[in-house]
């Protein structure tokens, strides 16, 4: 019952949080139930292994060769239980952190969610589990003498592995999963962001290649049917990039930097932005109306990511405003604090609301009716409500559009 409570926590985690979160959750949970002093989650990093989560924060990021103890596990596919501080595969950078708490050092192979083998019939693996123990849980293995290797097979086998080690493998897929959204993220992030250089060099190009037809052949240039092709193509990409741009934007938000800060002062300053986007805009008689409690108070928050995701709903509400010419238009800023210790933020305008169909889909990225837009503006501002384990909704109707938000 207490493995199934574990998974349920692992699974939620992995559905309204980061794999970051989920592989954390998982490193913890591992080393809680095999009772161990501390651990550490290695992924495969090109030519290298690479600590992708560990109790010591100093390891994160740390890279260590593949004839490393971790290494050994995942290359051989084989389950290593070692006296560390005598294991000469032991890598020397993470001795010198570890020297107080590497004892005995379990390392299991992460098998891949991609495939059970490669070519050679050996067992593909995603990276290392290793959980480090202040004594000797296998005393019967002497491994002062020297290390103990075994295949998975063999060590299920052995008898070695109590009920709290084999738990452990019932978290592998999980923590496999978490290592393979973390690589495809990366990597879309790297792809994205050459698509988004190379669209706005081919933008560069179609300007260079307008003067060029405008110096050569003036008449050509003035042509209706080739101006609306350049304007098309232009359009295309500059859509194009304002996508890839928000895509990347998107792929940030999974490092949020929290610190104590005052939401009074975040929305103070959206209002201010507000204000500015509106003259801009070119909004007559526009106004922002505040609410703002005092008693609020301060809390862990990430100040840039909110002042990001309040401002695309102000941005949103003014562009509306303007297509709708508002008479006397307003946006409404408010917070407050609710019983349960919760803030609550409302940002709001006195638009004509929306119909359902767009009310519905509002948070599904890529689904926008905006010409021009990418349908991730409020896709981001989602997510960055969820990174503060808050929630967002939407209320409107023939008097304005409202989003409520606690965090």
């Amino acid at each position: 019952m207490e493995m199934e409570k574990y998974l349920q926590k692992i699974v939620q985690i992995s559905l309204s949080s980061t794999p970051e979160d989920m592989l954390k959750t998982s490193l913890e949970i591992c080393i809680e139930i095999a009772e161990g002093s501390s651990g550490s989650i290695l992924g495969e990093e090109g030519p290298y292994l690479q600590f992708l989560f560990s109790e010591v924060p100093a390891l994160i990021g740390v890279r260590v060769p593949f004839d490393s103890i971790a290494g050994s596990a995942m290359t051989k596919n084989l389950v290593i239980y070692t006296h560390a501080p005598s294991d000469k595969r032991h890598f020397d950078g993470i001795d010198k952190q570890l020297k107080k708490t590497t004892n005995y050092l379990l390392s299991i192979p992460i098998p891949s969610i991609h495939s059970a083998s490669s070519s050679d019939g050996k067992a593909k693996n995603a990276g290392t589990l290793q959980i480090l123990f202040d004594r000797d849980v296998f005393p019967d293995l002497g491994v002062e003498k020297g290390p103990r290797e075994f295949s998975l097979g063999d060590f299920k086998r052995s008898g070695l592995n109590s009920e709290r080690i084999n738990n452990i493998f019932i978290i592998l897929p999980l923590i496999a999963f978490g290592i393979e959204v973390m690589r495809l993220r990366q990597t879309s992030y790297q792809v994205i962001h050459e698509l988004k250089n190379k669209m706005i060099s081919a933008g560069s190009w179609i300007g260079c290649l307008k003067e060029d037809i405008a110096s050569k052949s003036p008449e050509l240039a003035e042509d209706e049917a080739i101006k609306e092709d350049f304007t098309i193509s232009e359009n295309a990409i500059r859509e194009g990039a304002e996508m890839a741009k928000s895509y990347l934007q998107l792929t940030k938000l999974y490092t949020p930097n929290f610190k104590m800060a005052d939401i009074n002062a975040v929305l103070k300053e959206t209002a201010s932005s507000a204000k500015a986007l509106s003259s801009e805009l070119g909004i007559a008689d526009f106004a922002v109306e505040t609410a703002l409690d005092a008693g609020i108070g301060r809390k862990e928050l990430d100040e840039e990511k909110l002042k990001m995701a309040f401002f695309n709903l102000c941005k949103n509400a003014l562009e509306v405003l303007r297509e709708r010419s508002v008479d006397n238009p307003r946006i409404k800023i408010s917070s407050s604090l609710k019983e349960d210790g919760c803030m609550e933020i409302r940002i709001g305008d006195n638009g004509p609301g929306m119909p359902p169909e767009i009310a519905d889909n509002l948070f599904i990225p890529f689904k926008t009716k905006k010409e021009g837009g990418t349908g991730l503006g409020l896709t981001i501002t989602k997510k960055i409500i969820d990174l503060h384990a808050g929630s967002i909704s939407c209320h409107t109707g023939s008097g304005g559009t409202e989003f409520r938000m606690t965090l």
